[in-house]
């Protein structure tokens, strides 16, 4: 057991190593931040259109975009730096609630296993919903055990409920921690009695009124959000063997997390979440705690992918408690019958081999492009490449076509839209049409040209690799091809582009149906 002298000696080491990691993630932001993820660039034009809800989100990730575009100037640096601050933040909390648990060692060995996850390292260069929901997530996963253990007083309730009620307003995934927070006080008889408590309810249930604007919002969308959220649960047939299928969605998930938290952590996790659940109603508070977040959840997501396919990151929160839980059992505070107790010490083995990945994850992209390699298939930034090229073409058939007062309008994937706002000089709005007459996006929901006055304007159309499609040109008195491009994306893989000014907005076509 650790003696009380020791901890301060844990905390330095937390702050050094977190301190360290940040300067590092900020350095290297602003030397290789290139362009932003599909996903970045959408949630930052969502931010340019302030609602209290969206297509496919609650408004959270719009409005903290808004903030970092106002206070910071919104370049992609400014998104970089917030999503480092927020993920290597996080790591500060997985200390203080191992620590709390069980010991500062425990702390730090969970700060250690984070800090060696590819997940976070990832989690600290992109801002989307993950980084704003984690950081969210840990800290009502603190302040919770705080009010638990009676030692928060009513501070820790205080941080629970914003917590909440700001997680709330960034994914979905946030409405489970109440309901899982009551299902662990309801399973022994010890913390049974803390259910008697208003102050808790009110906290619990009072957290999701965060929740009311983006409600009503749905109500006048035609529950847009809700029936785009509910496809994610679809059990899809791809027309083979069914068992099949669900095995290969199944081995998928599972290999995803692999690299997510590292082959070595995910399987002592796993291991210890499967070998746990029978002990979920008579293991140590501290204990049943981490089953009840981690376990728990994970043992019902490892059931949801033999039905159907599941995205690497929609278990991450469930990994802050799996996480501390191996922590716990390396550090010799979590009891368990496997893995054997020998293999703790395979502890370095495991954060070699998460370093070995997530380093990969900063090395490579320079290492590749110093080798002409840039955008290969094992490239992580493949699929930031070519965006600002795409769009410095453009901008230079809108100058010498002289179209700078054209509204612009981009077919194709949603990601073009964003992409090309973003990167232009001006960061004009870019309509997007949809071929399909659906509401894919959220740029189905917001007004389009016709809606926005600009009937007999002028539109600049971008399209990627194919003509105008007759429907969209018939909008206009008149389409004209004044420009195409080309654009590599990677050293083996590259688009074509074709420009079309339209002439006189007639009409807005809806799409085929």
């Amino acid at each position: 057991m650790l003696t009380a002298d020791a901890s301060p000696s844990y905390l330095r080491r937390t702050l050094l190593l977190v301190g360290g990691l940040l300067i590092f993630r900020l350095g290297y932001a602003a030397l290789f931040a290139v362009n932003p993820a599909g996903d970045e660039a959408y949630y930052w034009d969502w931010s340019r259109q302030l609602d209290y809800g969206y297509y496919s989100k609650p408004p959270g990730i719009a409005w903290l975009y808004a903030f970092v575009d106002r206070v910071c100037g919104g370049g992609i640096f400014a998104v970089r730096a917030t999503a480092a601050v927020l993920g290597t933040g996080s790591l500060l909390l997985l200390f203080r609630l191992g620590s709390d648990l069980f010991d500062p060692r425990t702390g730090w060995y969970a700060v250690l296993l984070g800090a060696a996850a590819p997940a976070n390292a990832v989690l600290s260069f992109f801002l989307t919903i993950d980084a704003p929901l984690v950081i969210c997530w840990s800290a009502a996963l603190w302040a919770f055990w705080r009010f638990v253990a009676g030692t928060g007083g009513r501070g820790a309730l205080v941080l629970l409920f914003l917590t909440l009620s700001v997680g709330h307003l960034f994914k979905q995934m946030m409405m489970v921690f109440p309901v899982i927070a009551v299902l662990f006080l309801a399973a022994a008889s010890e913390t049974r009695p803390l259910l008697r408590r208003a102050s808790l309810w009110f906290v619990l249930v009072g957290s999701y009124l965060s929740l009311v604007p983006p409600l009503l919002w749905n109500a006048r969308h035609d529950w847009i959000t809700f029936r785009h959220t509910g496809h994610h649960f679809e059990s899809k047939n791809g027309g083979g063997n069914v068992l099949l299928e669900r095995l290969e969605d199944f081995l998928s998930f599972l290999g995803t997390q692999l690299g997510v938290l590292s082959p070595g952590t995910a399987f002592v996790v796993f291991s210890l979440c499967l070998v746990g659940l029978p002990l979920l109603g008579k293991a140590s508070r501290p204990h049943r705690y981490l089953l009840f977040f981690g376990a728990l959840p994970l043992a019902t997501m490892l059931l949801l992918a033999l039905r159907q396919g599941l995205q690497p990151n929609w278990a991450a929160v469930y990994y802050l408690s799996g996480i501390v839980l191996a922590a716990g059992w390396y550090s010799g505070s979590v009891p368990s019958s496997f893995p054997p107790v020998p293999w703790r010490r395979l502890f370095p083995l495991t954060l070699a081999l998460g370093i070995l990945l997530a380093g990969y994850f900063y090395a490579a992209p320079p290492l590749f492009a110093a080798f002409g390699k840039a955008g290969h298939t094992a490239d992580p930034d493949r699929r930031l490449l070519g965006h600002d090229r795409v769009a410095a073409a453009f901008e230079n058939i809108r100058r010498q076509t002289d179209a700078e007062s054209c509204f612009l309008v981009a077919l194709g994937h949603r990601d073009l839209a964003s992409h090309l706002a973003f990167a232009l000089p001006d960061r004009p709005r870019v309509y997007r049409w949809e071929a399909s007459g659906r509401i894919v996006s959220q740029y189905e929901m917001w007004n389009d040209p016709l809606e926005d006055g600009l009937a007999g304007r002028d539109g600049l159309v971008l399209v990627p690799e194919g003509k105008l499609p007759p429907r969209f040109a018939r909008a206009f008195e008149e389409t004209v091809p004044v420009g195409e491009f080309t654009v590599a994306f990677g050293h083996d893989r590259s688009r074509s582009f074709t420009v079309y000014r339209g002439r006189g907005l007639k009409t807005w076509p809806e799409g085929k149906r």
